[in-house]
């Protein structure tokens, strides 16, 4: 038998009751959130994140080896060492294959005509060409004849993470001078992670900016931000396990190196339509929530 004091009288109720209580209470939470993820699936299922995560890592395989082009191109005389960034756990499984990329792109270089240099600048926005129009599909916004206009704005957002790659890569080796000497090995490798997971909420807060179709506040893209960055987080470790424990040079052979580049940008891919997704549904509630407020206002203007 359990008291309790309600209304200024106690009531005692069964421990059965209570239990019985605390039961539904939980089961209740429990639909609750099967319903809220069942929505949220459905939400993605109608906006076909599958199909549209394919279509990017297409374009972003087309891309890689032009923007890897154009970075060696403009920081390659920069004091940067690939390899320590490369050398983190996470990069782990494609390691071989970005460097074969950066190695190729970097011989690329020299003595480059005009002609390479304008197709691979061309090559190089591609992805974030394609980016642009995934979002118009993803918020439902069809503008017309802005064909150009989205080009030269994939071409400025090319040079904004060609700077960006530029200066993670300084920092982080003058990071990784100064924290072999100051810090352990451990504490080291939470300050790379620290800085990496800095630069990675920047990058991917800009483009869900830039894929945006329309202007709306900084603030509303966090949040999307957020879930591409947990979602990062879970599928690399996930797919770290899944390739301790399964033999996958056995299953694929001489091709396993790059089906599991291919599948690790899959996954990437994915979590980053996914943040887009989220943000594009939390826009158009709060453009839906501001509209009828203005109604509600002009209403109340025009009746008083």
């Amino acid at each position: 038998m359990i008291k309790m004091r309600a209304a200024g009288k106690t009531v005692a109720f069964p421990l059965f009751e209570m239990v019985k209580i605390g039961h539904t209470y939980t089961m209740e939470k429990l639909r609750g959130l099967y319903r809220y993820l069942r929505e949220k699936y459905n939400l993605l299922s109608v906006k076909k994140y599958t199909t549209l995560a394919g279509t990017l890592v297409f374009f972003l395989i087309m891309s890689i080896v032009p923007l890897s082009f154009w970075l060696s191109l403009l920081i390659g005389r920069l004091p940067i060492q690939t390899e320590q960034v490369l050398a983190l756990p996470v990069f782990e499984s494609v390691k071989d294959i970005l460097l074969y990329v950066q190695k190729e792109a970097a011989n690329a270089t020299a003595g480059a005509s005009v002609v390479l240099i304008v197709t691979t600048l061309y090559s190089s926005t591609n992805l974030f060409y394609q980016m642009r129009r995934s979002g118009e599909l993803i918020y439902d916004y069809h503008p017309e004849h802005q064909g150009l206009k989205i080009r030269l704005g994939a071409l400025v957002l090319l040079i904004i993470v060609v700077a960006t790659v530029a200066v993670f890569s300084l920092a982080f080796a003058f990071g990784s001078l100064i924290f072999s000497r100051l810090l352990s090995q451990a504490w080291e490798r939470v300050a790379d992670y620290a800085l990496l997971g800095a630069v990675s909420f920047f990058l991917v807060w800009l483009l869900n900016m830039y894929i945006c179709p329309f202007k709306a506040k900084m603030r509303w893209f966090i949040p999307g931000t957020i879930i591409t960055l947990m979602a990062w987080t879970v599928a690399v470790i996930g797919f770290s396990v899944y390739l301790k424990i399964s033999n996958v040079t056995r299953l694929y052979g001489a091709l396993s190196t790059i089906i599991v580049f291919l599948l690790w940008l899959y996954l990437l891919m994915v979590g980053f339509i996914v943040g887009v997704i989220f943000n594009s549904e939390k826009i158009s509630k709060i453009q839906k929530k501001q509209k009828r407020r203005k109604k509600k206002e002009k209403e109340h203007i025009l009746f008083s």
